[in-house]
């Protein structure tokens, strides 16, 4: 009697393991069909996105660029997701439109990171560091027709979008815009990879005439850069690889007292001393520098698109001569 107890002891353990492992395999199952299925929503919206463009007929297809990126071995996680972005993810046309226009002013950009630092108040004094009172309310006004603030003349104005806390994205987005307008290139922002060994995001990624072009973006000053920056952003270079490279600080103060001994600096450390012969930091024009004909070091002084085209006239050029360097590999 004793014995056969046992064996029925043993015979419901046994079953209750098997149970249990049954638990396991169907909380699998339920946790890789939600990850395809989170996987087809992001698909579904993309497409939605390509057919609302391709309506438009506004801005170039996505598309040439993700298939440029897959036969470089990449897996693209995510893009385009920016939750700090200053307008609403279903903003139209035409309110992108006015948020771009603005964004061309600096002194609109500088007013831009004062209204996030500061979302709230009865005064625009705060928002003034840059502009005139008048300019300011005059920016206030236009922002709430785009339903970003709401103005009130007692009650002061506070910004409406939530868990926006940085500048970042939006001057990403910005930066993309002159790509996807100016360029007519199809464009990525915020794009994370799978499995690269640098990881982090890849601000601005577009397609120039079948050439991978990479823009780091940083909306605070020289002052607010510092070394891992710049060793990041070589870091990212190495996984993709692109044709030429920018790295954008919005500012009109000068490149050469800080971006450029950081450049050269970091050179330095990953060449040694063959860096300041082989790939020294060269001025092309104004504040805006390059190594190489691969590497440019630019800021906003007399303009972001005009800036940006120099550099990419400069890479063409050279581009076509044969005299590109790009050190995607120390």
């Amino acid at each position: 009697m004793f014995v056969g107890k046992q064996l029925g002891v043993r015979g419901q353990g046994s079953e209750g393991q098997k149970a249990e492992l049954i638990m396991k395999e169907q909380e699998k199952r339920f946790e890789k069909l939600e990850k395809e299925i989170e996987h087809l929503k992001k698909e579904v919206s993309f497409l939605r996105q390509e057919v609302l463009r391709w309506q438009s007929t506004q801005s170039p297809s996505a598309l040439p660029l993700l298939r440029a990126l897959a036969q470089r071995g990449l897996t693209v996680l995510d893009y385009n997701h920016n939750l700090q972005f200053i307008l609403k993810p279903d903003a139209n046309t035409e309110h992108q439109n006015i948020l771009y226009n603005l964004l061309r002013r600096y002194s609109f950009r500088l007013f831009m990171r004062d209204l996030i630092q500061f979302p709230r108040g009865k005064s625009v004094k705060r928002l003034c560091r840059y502009c005139s009172i008048t300019t300011a309310r005059s920016y206030l006004k236009t922002l709430q027709g785009l339903g970003i603030v709401r103005v009130d003349s007692r009650k002061g104005y506070s910004l409406l979008v939530n868990g926006v806390k940085s500048f970042g994205p939006t001057l990403e987005w910005y930066v993309g815009q002159i790509f996807s307008r100016q360029f007519s290139a199809p464009v990525l922002t915020g794009v994370k990879f799978k499995d690269t060994p640098t990881g982090g995001d890849y601000d601005v990624i577009a397609l120039l005439e079948q050439k991978l072009v990479y823009v780091e973006v940083k909306s605070s000053p020289p002052r607010g850069v510092e070394k891992p920056a710049v060793k990041a952003f070589l870091d990212r270079l190495g996984d993709l690889q692109p044709h030429v490279a920018l790295f954008f600080v919005d500012t009109e103060l000068r490149m050469k007292d800080k971006m450029v001994v950081l450049f050269t600096e970091e050179m330095e450390r990953r060449l040694g001393v063959k860096a300041s012969r082989d790939w020294p930091v060269k001025r092309m024009v104004d504040e805006l520098f390059q190594i190489n004909h691969g590497i440019y070091i630019l800021n906003s002084k007399r303009g972001i698109v005009v800036n940006t085209k120099r550099c990419i006239r400069d890479f063409n050029r050279y581009y076509r001569l044969g005299q590109v360097r790009v050190p995607w590999s120390f």
